[in-house]
């Protein structure tokens, strides 16, 4: 059997959504479920043959991710269409981050960065990133695909950053890449 896929753009990088009313209710009975493309953020129902899915309680807003997020204070470029931007990472997990932009970006737009959070070492390169939430110049990251051994350096980085002290908010002239735009 083909491995489930997402019908608008072909992503095979699925996360199973909760189930919303009745119907799908109904529907999870003959093992349809529904699903997110986390490449797109389309949302839509997969008949899973033989497959059940428990139904996990959470207590009011309880924290939803996955992996611990660090505060971190860098400079990063995002490679769009029309060039390089810059960005400040303001912070990071080892799945995604947060960061501030003048760039135009939306919901759903694909984009790769370049993170350099330590001055001297070659930047960790994230091939597909999708932009999940757009506030007033800041921007919420998902890490979809991080080059060759970038997600290792990644996790090093950031198991490093649980017992170092917060990073200092004042920024440094000289971090601030020259602007490719």
């Amino acid at each position: 059997m083909a491995e489930p896929h997402c019908p608008r753009c072909k992503s095979e990088v699925l996360e199973r959504a909760g189930r919303s009313g009745p119907l799908e209710r109904l529907l999870s009975v003959a093992y349809v479920y529904p699903f997110r493309c986390q490449s797109c953020l389309h949302r839509f129902r997969l008949l899973v043959w033989r497959q059940r899915y428990v139904r996990t309680q959470r207590a009011g807003k309880a924290e939803r991710r996955q992996h611990a997020r660090h505060t971190v204070d860098f400079w990063t470029t995002l490679w769009l269409e029309k060039g390089g931007r810059p960005g400040r990472a303001r912070d990071l997990s080892a799945t995604g981050m947060s960061l501030e932009t003048d760039a135009p970006l939306e919901p759903g737009q694909h984009l790769e960065l370049d993170l350099q959070p330590a001055p001297g070492e070659r930047p960790i390169r994230v091939e597909v990133a999708v932009v999940r939430s757009v506030q007033s110049g800041r921007i919420g990251l998902q890490f979809v695909q991080v080059k060759e051994d970038g997600d290792a350096r990644l996790r090093k980085f950031l198991a490093g950053r649980e017992a170092a002290p917060p990073p200092d908010p004042s920024p440094t002239p000289s971090a601030r890449p020259a602007d490719t735009t």
